[in-house]
């Protein structure tokens, strides 16, 4: 086995996982009704595609890609911090 058929094999179960989780997070934000945890199924769903985007990248010969992910890294939080602040109907 070389590695190149090692790292196929690792990413394609890998982007099973996610694959899985994504939609495990995705049934659980329909069927709750509490607006807190839907903000933190949200934001795992946000997660899980950053993930998702980070296998794609392995087979991607794009240098940007990391870039990428670290913006979206950075707008994941500012996103989270606005979505508390509209829960908490903006008290401190």
């Amino acid at each position: 086995m070389t590695p190149t058929h090692l790292l196929w094999i690792l990413a394609g179960a890998a982007a099973v996982i996610i694959g899985v989780s994504m939609l495990v997070v995705l049934w659980r934000a329909v069927t709750t009704r509490n607006d807190a945890r839907r903000a933190v199924l949200a934001d795992i769903i946000y997660v899980t595609v950053i993930a998702g985007f980070l296998v794609y990248s392995l087979f991607s010969r794009s240098s940007i890609v990391y870039d990428v992910v670290l913006v979206a890294g950075l707008g994941g939080a500012i996103g989270t911090i606005s979505f508390a602040r509209i829960l908490t109907r903006g008290r401190r």
